[in-house]
């Protein structure tokens, strides 16, 4: 960490850091305002990518839900994180006897109706505690979205990601089929650079980067030629605090993941803490499971809904 951050969190102790980094909430020539992403919904109060926890992530105040998209065996794109079904769901005992070789279900070897019969279940220990919910289409969360932003008068995004698009070669133009025509604004994002470079769409693109070497300007540059900005893991916003300008001076925006209420980071006390030093970084927007409480957080950091 360097900088005027840096050096402010060298001068203090660990009991006053949370103190003095909500101040530079307020006081960093950062974004104008930071929007909030609910990330697989509100995920950390209902099991993720359900209608309801997109729900409660509309309700408690988020500008864009996040879901994540994958293919069924009949071509259907549905709201998942992984290409596989058993670490959110029942598929085990519903369909004993398809899985692959490496023991696990795949959602592009289930059709939409198989997968519908599945009930999902909490991922995280000590988060939702039942087996409730199904595993909604991109449809669905798309038709959820915009009946929201009918009855509300508000004008919440919708941003897919795209998983693995190399091995789901019909993935992007199924996806796009579904978004095409949709009245709310919409961001594409991915880890998969070619993929996402290549869309033939005019959405808006999100290059995903994750924490692997530090990004140079001229790769920087290189995104800016598809994307209009990038999500990046929050500690390498951290390790490397000049990213942030460098990404924003290349005309990209940077959206930071994931802050999560029950898993704050090595360095912090409290997610009041995290969400000032990441606002104080400038960046754009915060991917969050809990978007109430990074919103409060943020205070009158947060950007207002548009309407």
């Amino acid at each position: 960490m360097s900088g005027a951050l840096g050096s402010m969190k060298r001068r203090l102790k660990p009991a006053s850091m949370a103190g003095a980094l909500l101040f530079a909430l307020s006081a960093w020539p950062g974004s104008a305002c930071i929007e909030v992403i609910a990330h697989r919904g509100a995920s950390g109060y209902l099991s993720e990518h359900t209608l309801p926890a997109y729900a409660l992530g509309y309700g408690q105040g988020a500008h864009w839900i996040e879901p994540d998209v994958v293919l069924t065996a009949d071509g259907v794109p549905i709201a998942l994180h992984d290409t596989t079904l058993d670490r959110t769901t029942n598929v085990a005992e519903t369909f004993a006897g398809r899985a692959r070789e490496d023991g696990l279900h795949y959602a592009a070897d289930l059709t939409y109706a198989e997968i519908s019969q599945l009930r999902v279940v909490e991922a995280r220990p000590g988060r939702f505690p039942y087996a409730t919910f199904r595993v909604p289409r991109l449809a669905d969360v798309l038709e959820l979205v915009q009946g929201l932003n009918r009855t509300t008068g508000r004008r919440v995004g919708i941003y897919p990601e795209l998983k693995s698009p190399a091995t789901q070669p019909a993935l992007a133009a199924k996806a796009l089929r579904v978004l095409e025509g949709a009245d709310l604004p919409v961001y594409l994002q991915s880890f998969d650079a070619e993929a996402l470079a290549a869309l033939d769409t005019e959405l808006p693109r999100i290059q995903l980067v994750d924490a692997g070497d530090p990004i140079a300007d001229a790769a920087l540059d290189a995104m800016a030629e598809y994307a209009v900005g990038i999500g990046a893991f929050k500690d390498m916003l951290f390790r490397d605090p000049s990213l942030t300008a460098r990404a924003q001076a290349a005309g990209l925006a940077v959206h930071a993941y994931t802050l999560r209420a029950d898993q704050i980071g090595s360095a912090f006390d409290s997610l009041e803490a995290e969400v000032a030093a990441l606002a104080a970084l400038g960046v754009d927007a915060l991917f969050t499971d809990h978007p109430d409480k990074v919103i409060s957080a943020l205070g009158n950091k947060a950007c207002p809904i548009a309407m």
